[in-house]
C-alpha cells in the first residue's frame, strides 16, 4: 500500500511496480528514506494489528508523524509499505520522499527518527501510558500523605514535651508520652538521626540537593529505615518504581537495571525532602525554647529591677524622714 501521485491510499500488487517507482525518483535525485515499525506479536494482538486491513489503517493513522518530522508539506509526502509476519514480530517497511526536492540529500540526523520513534510509540500506548501514569501520580501522592503525617504524628510527640523535657531528651534521645502516635523504637531512632543531620547542616535553607554529600548519605540511611519499618510506605514506593518501568519499556527494554536505580532514587528523594521537614521543624521549636527562655530571664530582670527600685525608693524616703528629724 502507499500514497503516489494521489490523496488516496493504493495497493499494490505487484513488487515490481514499487521498484520502477523507486527507481525513477532516484533518477530525478530524490533521496528515498527508508524506516520500519516492529512491534511484538502478543503486543500486536492487544493492539489488534493482526491482518492487512488492520495494519494499513494503523499506517494510515500514524503516517502523518513520520512526514512532519521529516518537515515534508502535506502534498508533497509520497510513501510505500508493506507489512511482514515474523516468528515474534509484525513489522512493516516504509519508503518515502519528498517529491519536491529539488537539491540531493545526504544525511538526515540521528535525532529525527528518535522523535518519529517517541512520538509513534507515545500515541500507539496512548491508553497504557495513561494508566502508568495514573498509577505512579497516585503513588506520589500517597507517599507525600504518609510521610507528611509521619512527620506530623512526630512533632505532635514532640510538642507535648516542654522545654525541660526536650532538653533531656536531646541528651538520652529517648521519650513516650501516653498519648504518643509513635512506636517508642521507630520514633527514639527517628529523633536522634534527625538532631544528628541538623547539627551537620549550616544555617540556610535545608533541602536534600543543597546538602553536602556526607549528609546525604545520613539522610539516605533515615529514608532506608523508615522505608524498611513502614510496609505500606515501601509498597507505594515499588508502585512508583514499577509504573514508570512499565512506561520506559514501552520505549526501550534497555537498561532496565539503571532505569529502576533512577526511579527508585527519584521516590527516596521526595521521601528524604519530606523528613527533612523533621530537622527544620526541629529548629523551629529550638528557637521558640530559646526564645522563650531569653523571655524568662527579661521577666525575671524585669521584677528583679522592680524590687531594687522599691528597695531604692523605700530606703531613699527613710533617708530623708531622717534628715528632716536631725533639723
Amino acid at each position: 500500500m502507499g500514497k503516489i501521485g494521489s490523496n488516496e491510499i493504493l495497493h499494490f500488487k505487484d513488487s515490481k511496480d514499487i521498484a520502477k517507482t523507486v527507481l525513477e525518483n532516484t533518477k530525478k535525485g530524490i533521496t528515498i528514506y527508508e524506516g520500519m515499525i516492529a512491534i511484538k506479536k502478543d503486543t500486536t494482538a492487544k493492539l489488534n494489528l493482526e491482518n492487512l486491513k488492520s495494519w494499513e489503517n494503523y499506517i494510515t493513522k500514524h503516517i502523518n508523524t513520520i512526514r512532519e518530522e521529516n518537515n515534508i508539506k502535506r502534498e508533497d509526502f509520497e510513501f510505500i509499505c508493506s507489512v511482514h509476519e515474523k516468528d515474534i514480530n509484525y513489522h512493516t517497511h516504509i519508503l518515502f520522499w519528498d517529491k519536491s526536492q529539488n537539491t540531493p540529500k545526504n544525511f538526515q540526523h540521528y535525532s529525527i527518527p528518535d522523535k518519529i520513534r517517541k512520538r509513534l510509540i507515545k500515541d500507539t500506548f496512548s491508553d497504557e501510558i495513561i494508566e502508568y501514569a495514573k498509577a505512579k501520580d497516585l503513588a506520589i501522592k500517597n507517599v507525600r500523605e504518609i510521610t507528611d503525617k509521619l512527620v506530623d504524628d512526630f512533632m505532635e510527640d514532640i510538642k507535648m514535651l516542654d522545654n525541660k523535657k526536650y532538653n533531656k531528651l536531646k541528651l538520652k534521645g529517648v521519650f513516650k508520652d501516653k498519648n504518643s502516635k509513635l512506636d517508642k523504637n521507630f520514633i527514639e531512632y527517628i529523633f536522634n538521626e534527625s538532631y544528628k543531620i541538623k547539627q551537620m547542616i549550616p544555617k540556610g535553607r535545608i533541602a536534600y540537593k543543597l546538602l553536602e554529600p556526607q549528609v546525604k548519605e545520613e539522610v539516605d540511611k533515615l529514608v532506608d529505615y523508615v522505608l524498611q519499618n513502614n510496609e505500606d510506605l515501601q509498597n507505594l514506593v515499588n508502585r512508583y518504581i514499577d509504573s514508570k518501568i512499565q512506561i520506559a519499556t514501552l520505549y526501550s527494554d534497555k537498561n532496565i537495571d539503571e532505569q529502576e536505580q533512577k526511579y527508585k532514587q527519584e521516590i527516596e528523594k521526595i521521601i528524604a525532602n519530606k523528613l527533612l521537614g523533621i530537622v527544620k521543624s526541629i529548629n523551629r521549636l529550638e528557637y521558640e525554647y530559646k526564645k522563650q527562655e531569653t523571655i524568662a530571664e527579661k521577666q525575671k530582670e524585669l521584677i528583679k529591677q522592680s524590687i531594687f527600685d522599691l528597695i531604692s525608693l523605700f530606703v531613699l524616703k527613710k533617708k530623708k524622714k531622717g534628715a528632716s528629724i536631725m533639723k
